[in-house]
């Protein structure tokens, strides 16, 4: 299924604290959006709303079989260039948190992935943003706790790349952000009291609210898996594949693991592992799952496409971004927790992207 739209002039339990139930409308900035409809199980980036390829994505909302295609986001205007990389719905489908490029931090008069990410507060029915973390930072990645007000993400931190949490609304009176670094403590002198050569990024928070898994990438480049609890206790639970083949302007060496999620009942985790460079600079990844403690590694889908980060959603089903290797035509696809069972939900003309998808708690 091909879309196109017109362009309209957009954790853990121990960490939570007080967060508030109050949700002001502070913003001074307006922009349209949507919230998705009540049947929509599924939200995306993409840019199915373009005539052509190459034109920033916005956020979507369809349902498990593709309908119900809505526009979420309107930001990419004309005076004003910009992409929104990532989406997160919040567990009420009314408020969210977007990963948006639309700042030219270096000057060079292009908006690039070398300018940073920023982290924005979306009220979808209130028509209203608010900028949580600026492009400078970088942020790479983000999640909304099933459970409480609460955002984990991943940023330029003290020591190198790690992990934040932060309240996703401004309750205090002071508007002030309740915000912590996770994963890097400061010295009392202000040095980093962590290794500046390991970057932790691509937080997700479980079903319960209670952990957090993340991908762990150290000095020789070789991402892994890792679990973190009760506020401070880093678990391994993947070494990464083989290989050591640099992936350019990423990361990743092959045989790297990435964008790890939470099953429904907890006891496991899926991600993507780097086989091979290719594939435009993308590289080819391979669908995969393992038991939180490490055991019954296995592949669910392989072969020489790109693979996106996965999601692993309520109904036990896990939906990821692919392209063809052969058309280059961009798909997201939905498969059965044991790798069976693929069927492609939405797919777009050659060239253009569809990214990050992420099932919606359900409507109430």
């Amino acid at each position: 299924m091909q879309f196109r739209f017109p362009a309209i002039p957009v954790l853990l339990l121990a960490l939570l604290g007080g967060c508030s139930k109050d949700y002001p409308n502070p913003f001074a900035g307006q922009i349209t959006t949507h919230p998705p409809t009540a049947d929509a199980t599924l939200a995306f980036t993409g840019n199915g709303w373009a005539t052509s390829p190459g034109q920033g994505r916005e956020a979507f909302s369809a349902n498990g079989s593709g309908a119900s295609l809505t526009q979420l986001t309107f930001c990419n205007q004309a005076d004003h260039p910009c992409e929104t990389v990532e989406v997160v719905i919040a567990p009420d489908r009314q408020r969210g948190i977007l990963r948006v490029r639309d700042t030219d931090t270096n000057g060079d008069g292009v908006i690039s992935p070398e300018d940073g990410e920023s982290l924005v507060y979306v009220d979808l029915t209130r028509q209203a943003t608010a900028v949580l973390v600026e492009a400078t930072q970088k942020v790479t990645g983000m999640d909304w706790s099933p459970t409480a007000d609460l955002v984990v993400y991943s940023a330029q931190g003290i020591g190198g790349e790690d992990l934040f949490r932060t309240d996703p609304v401004r309750p205090t009176p002071d508007n002030q952000q309740d915000t912590r670094n996770l994963t890097c403590a400061s010295a009392a002198d202000g040095t980093p009291a962590c290794d500046p050569l390991i970057r932790e990024r691509r937080p997700r928070i479980d079903p319960s609210g209670s952990f957090a898994c993340y991908e762990r990438i150290g000095p020789d480049g070789k991402g892994q898996v890792w679990i973190f609890q009760n506020g401070s206790t880093l678990i391994p639970v993947t070494s990464g594949g083989p290989g050591s083949q640099p992936l350019a302007g990423t990361p990743y060496v092959v045989g790297s693991d990435a964008d790890p999620d939470f099953s429904p009942n907890l006891g496991s985790l899926v991600f993507r592992r780097l086989t091979a460079t290719g594939n435009g600079g993308l590289g080819s990844w391979d669908i995969m799952a393992v038991n939180i403690d490490g055991s019954n590694l296995r592949t669910l889908v392989t072969g020489s496409g790109w693979r996106g980060a996965p999601d692993w959603g309520i109904d036990n089903s896990i939906v990821f971004p692919e392209i063809d290797p052969q058309s280059d035509v961009p798909s997201l696809v939905r498969i059965n927790a044991d790798g069976s069972g693929r069927n492609v939900i939405l797919s777009l003309a050659a060239g253009f992207s569809l990214d990050s998808p992420r099932w919606l708690a359900l409507a109430p």
